[in-house]
């Protein structure tokens, strides 16, 4: 792997974990999170003018309802319970259920290097659940497991959405419907939406950096490369929270990152 390749995805993992870690200290992180979205979607609003998404409406509406779910369990799960339960259960749901479907649902026979990642993922997210459970964040750790269910099903949606409309246009409109959702089931009021605007502005730069960074890697080095390297945002992720939660919370952290990166390198 090129280390142009591995800078970036050590940048775009810092970055990702930094804009998790804000998110987790506001007040609203369900709001901010969806203003987050609302920002970015409306600033790509010309591409979605230029190239619409119409030949994939139904994919659109289904990846609308999917990107709901996450934010919304996912600022959820923020607000309930610690950094360091609900992001490495967020972030290591989804690569744990990609790699048991394709072993379950597809026939696919699993290699020795995604075996072992199935099994140290599965220890590590059992460990943090645990670590959320005796700090009585039961209900955090079923909204980050939630959020991870919403990430598998919308990144399968897209990823067959994609081939056949213009990824920008089609991202901006689900962006902009499912933070609208995500709000109107909220309904923040005038004042929630005015504190949100400037974190959440904040928050959508870190998202939108973070991918961009990611994407510039995948024409650098191979895909489960990168995807691999850039679970290490999980560890850095608690590591920035900060939260004295003990070496069990960095342990489990550490068995999801490595676990999650056998299964999907």
């Amino acid at each position: 792997m090129p280390l142009e390749a591995v800078l970036l995805v050590l940048v775009s993992s810092v970055v990702h974990a930094g804009w998790n870690a804000r998110l987790h200290r506001m007040d609203n992180p369900e709001v901010v999170i969806a203003v987050a979205y609302l920002c970015v979607g409306v600033g790509l609003l010309p591409m979605a003018v230029v190239d619409p998404p119409t030949e994939v409406l139904v994919w659109v509406f289904a990846s609308t309802a999917a990107q709901s779910v996450y934010m919304g369990c996912l600022g959820a799960a923020y607000r309930d319970g610690s950094l360091s339960v609900a992001y490495p259960i967020a972030r290591g749901t989804a690569p744990l259920l990609i790699g048991l479907g394709g072993w379950g649902l597809l026939g696919e026979v699993p290699s020795a290097a995604t075996s072992i990642g199935l099994v140290v993922l599965t220890a590590g997210l059992l460990l943090v659940a645990g670590l959320g459970a005796r700090l009585r964040e039961g209900r955090a750790v079923g909204l980050a497991l939630l959020t991870g269910l919403g990430t598998v099903a919308y990144s399968l949606i897209d990823a067959r959405s994609v081939d056949r409309t213009g990824v920008l246009g089609y991202l901006s409109v689900i962006m902009v419907l499912s933070s609208l959702v995500v709000l109107a089931v909220r309904r923040p009021g005038a004042e929630r939406m005015r504190a949100s605007l400037r974190p959440g502005a904040l928050i959508g730069a870190g998202q939108g950096s973070a991918y961009a960074l990611i994407l510039i890697a995948f024409q650098q080095a191979q895909a489960g490369q990168v995807a691999g390297l850039r679970q290490v945002s999980v560890v850095i992720g608690v590591l920035l929270a900060r939260e004295a939660l003990g070496p069990r919370a960095l342990a489990g952290a550490l068995a999801v990152a490595a676990g999650a990166a056998l299964v999907v390198w």
